[in-house]
């Protein structure tokens, strides 16, 4: 064994130290720690707002983000808990704890209810029935689930959560919770000591509750029985049960706690900022950062990461001064620092499978001949809809420059953008959740090549945006390259929210239209795309050239290169594949389709909010959608129409005056809650919606005699089962009778010439033994 401390030859008084090797020092982490602190010292020395420092107000700040940073910790210690109790992360940890604050406050404040009895029943009764609801649902069914769809799951969760929330509560109205003990309430000296301010009872209690909750955590994982118990379910749940663990109740378990503690974060922030979810998402970043600073596994590094983003996010705002460009800097602390702890991380070891046979469908690749003609179908069929070919009365083609139509083309341009999720997570299984900020760096490149508020605009320029995106793309790859599966997806998440924070906010990235248009017509080709229906025709052409681009991409050495990395990256590596290479190229292929979409996007909109346009719930609802279709499927992006269809469905149904109830049930549960449930369909079907539609229409097709075998293979099969001879003329196979001997604890037996036959006593099996010689 190798020595680090090697005396045998060295001078008395002196010691040689043995060399530690290059691979064990954290060059990553040194450089994150070194950028980060860097980073820090130019932002303070640049945006200094020259507010004299006394102890009063450093020591006001101080306290004010220990408290907050107690609120994160909440959240992050439940994220963490159930990580490591149940092996899935919940991204809907946040929409969780802003659910039950509304809980809380409906309780409380609307219908007049003590305090701690509102706390006690949502924090002790709700919330874990909630936890225990969303296992035996969900959650469960993750469990042998590819990775991408566990984390989209959650996601479509927590997608679902937030909107569903702002159904049940409208923001019609401003919603407060009061601070415990009143907002006055509080101590000025500790111990005799005076502070010089007012630390309010309810921050106090926050901070107490934070510390003892974190004691009481590690606790319970490292030094009881059921805590060992969640940690061997994680570990091996075939062996905990063997050892005596019930892994069904144990899950649940860890999932009542953990939205325990989520309703807990959630309801003592509630008095600190306004209730309403949009500034309850900032808390999901968030938590996210602060458990990926313990590495989602070590709950006291966890709360240090938590008081470290609220201490940061306080001071900044105390003492620094951005101006307007920048007035979300303080909110941007939180996904800033994820992105620098994700990069801190090792590198990812090459995984050797991470798919089992019977969970990687078999794939039918779709022919050239075949995209080719779908496209122009659905060209086709668009255009007799403009040129109003089929107005039955039902039909009004006057109708297509009002809402529908702009509905149907904002929804195309989100189709565009959606595409580049195919290439991405759908094939080469590297996660995703940025594609609008990609998308809207289209845009402004866009915006700067072809002028703001110019009338008409060189279409040509959009070719110039795709080779730009293409190299940012490449850029955020690098880091990304040495990432996988949940900490790619929580880095792609902190990039997003940084983007639409600091980047895009900028009155020089998205400037102001002052009443007119940002993005004026399209012009190529020798034609002026100035009506809606043109432009339409011009959106459905580029989607369709995409699709048939990555149809013929996905039979090339690139798509089967691509594929092969998400199936084994370390099989990939052996054959010769070079891992890193190939990811930065699948990331500039999709930043580039992106960017493209990102124009078509724009121009459909006119006008773009640099705040609100870009918003990470609505990038994430993008890939919710392309995952529900099919993320493997190059059409997965036409998805994303359905959306307006159905609003447009509601708007014609309530203009002829009938069937309110399905009017309403259209606008207040399909459209705003269908990306969610379409989302959490795939824990049924995997496959997405469009592969099983393609399925039932593949058949009818001349050229698909693979189809109609298939169908009529699975009939005959259905038919042998149902009418067959049932098994009764089937002599039983080996393993057969070793499981029914186990089940019915019998181990008497015979070996026919024909086979294992079962008998029905004891006794016969014991003559039919002896005749046989066997006197075992």
């Amino acid at each position: 064994m190798r020595k680090a401390l090697d005396t045998s030859k060295a001078p008395l008084g002196k010691a040689t130290f043995a060399k530690i090797p290059l691979s064990r020092i954290p060059f990553g982490a040194l450089a994150a720690s070194a950028l980060g602190t860097a980073l820090l010292i130019l932002i303070f020395w640049r945006y200094w707002g020259g507010n004299e420092v006394t102890y009063t107000s450093f020591a006001t700040a101080t306290f004010i983000g220990l408290a907050v940073g107690s609120l994160y910790a909440m959240y992050a210690t439940g994220l963490v808990v159930v990580y490591k109790t149940t092996g899935i992360f919940n991204f809907a940890q946040g929409a969780i704890g802003v659910f039950n604050a509304f809980l809380f406050w409906e309780f409380y404040v609307n219908r007049g209810w003590h305090a701690l009895l509102a706390l006690a029943v949502v924090v002790l009764v709700i919330a874990p029935l909630e936890g225990v609801l969303l296992d035996i649902a969900v959650m469960r069914r993750l469990r042998n689930t590819l990775p991408v769809m566990q984390l989209v799951a959650t996601v479509a969760l927590m997608v679902l959560i937030l909107a569903t929330t702002g159904k049940i509560w409208q923001q019609d109205s401003i919603r407060q919770v009061n601070f415990f003990f009143g907002r006055g309430a509080g101590v000025e000296s500790i111990f005799g000591w005076n502070l010089g301010f007012k630390l309010l009872y309810h921050r106090l209690i926050t901070i107490g509750t934070a510390i003892a909750l974190a004691i009481f955590l590690s606790f319970l994982l490292y030094r009881t029985r059921i805590g060992t118990a969640m940690r061997a379910v994680v570990d091996n749940r075939g062996l905990a049960a063997l050892n005596g663990v019930r892994p069904n109740v144990i899950s649940s378990i860890a999932w009542a706690l953990g939205s325990s503690l989520a309703a807990l974060g959630g309801i003592l922030i509630a008095p600190e900022i306004q209730l309403d979810p949009i500034n309850l998402n900032i808390l999901i970043i968030t938590a996210f950062a602060a458990a990926t600073f313990g590495a989602l596994k070590n709950l006291p590094l966890t709360v240090v990461g938590a008081l470290l983003i609220g201490l940061l996010s306080q001071h900044i705002s105390t003492w620094l001064k951005f101006g307007s460009d920048f007035r979300f800097a303080p909110d941007a602390v939180a996904p800033v620092l994820l992105f620098i702890v994700v990069i801190a991380l090792p590198k990812a070891q090459l995984s050797i499978g991470r798919v089992a046979s019977h969970l990687k469908p078999k794939e039918r690749l779709t022919h050239p001949a075949e995209a080719i003609f779908g496209v122009a179908v659905l060209i086709f069929m668009i255009l007799v809809l403009s040129k109003g070919w089929l107005n039955f009365g039902i039909w009004d083609p006057g109708a297509w420059g009002q809402a529908p139509l702009n509905s149907a083309l904002v929804a195309m341009g989100l189709a565009l953008i959606g595409l580049s999720i195919v290439p991405l997570t759908g094939w080469a299984g590297q996660i995703n959740f940025a594609p609008l900020a990609f998308a809207g760096f289209g845009a402004f490149l866009y915006l700067k090549f072809a002028g703001i508020g110019q009338e008409t605009t060189n279409g040509y320029w959009i070719f110039l945006v795709a080779l730009v995106c293409a190299p940012m793309g490449a850029l955020i790859a690098i880091p990304a390259s040495r990432l996988q599966g949940l900490y790619l997806a929580l880095g792609s998440l902190a990039f997003a929210q940084g983007m639409s924070l600091l980047f895009f906010p900028h009155s020089s990235i998205i400037p102001s239209a002052s009443g007119g248009s940002h993005f004026g017509d399209i012009r190529m080709f020798g034609i002026t795309f100035d009506t809606r229906e043109t432009f339409l025709l011009l959106i459905f052409f580029a989607f369709g050239v995409i699709v048939v681009g990555l149809v013929f991409l996905r039979r090339s050495r690139y798509g089967r290169r691509w594929v092969a990395l998400n199936d084994s990256p370390a099989a990939s590596a052996t054959v010769g594949i070079d891992v890193n290479l190939t990811k930065v190229i699948v990331y500039a292929v999709s930043a580039a389709i992106a960017g493209v979409g990102g124009v078509f996007w724009a121009t459909a909109n006119s006008t773009l909010d640099g705040v609100r346009s870009f918003d990470v719930i609505n990038g994430l609802n993008i890939v919710l959608l392309v995952v529900a279709a099919g993320v493997s499927i190059p059409m997965a992006g036409i998805f994303l129409v359905f959306i307006p269809v159905f609003d447009n469905l509601a708007t014609r149904l309530e203009e002829l005056g009938s069937v309110n109830w399905l009017v309403w049930f259209i606008r207040e549960i399909s459209v705003p809650l269908g990306p969610g449930f379409l989302a959490l369909g795939m824990v049924f079907n995997p496959r997405g919606a469009l592969y099983e539609m393609g399925r039932g229409f593949a058949p009818i097709l001349p050229w698909r005699k693979d189809a109609r075998k298939e169908i009529a293979q699975e009939n005959a099969q259905k038919a042998d089962l149902e009418f067959g001879e049932m098994g009764l003329d089937r002599p039983f196979a080996p393993n057969e009778i070793i499981d029914l001997d186990r089940r019915l604890r019998i181990t008497d037996f015979v070996v026919p010439e024909g086979g294992y036959r079962r008998h029905d006593s004891a006794e016969t099996g014991t003559e039919a033994a002896t005749a046989a010689g066997d006197t075992t």
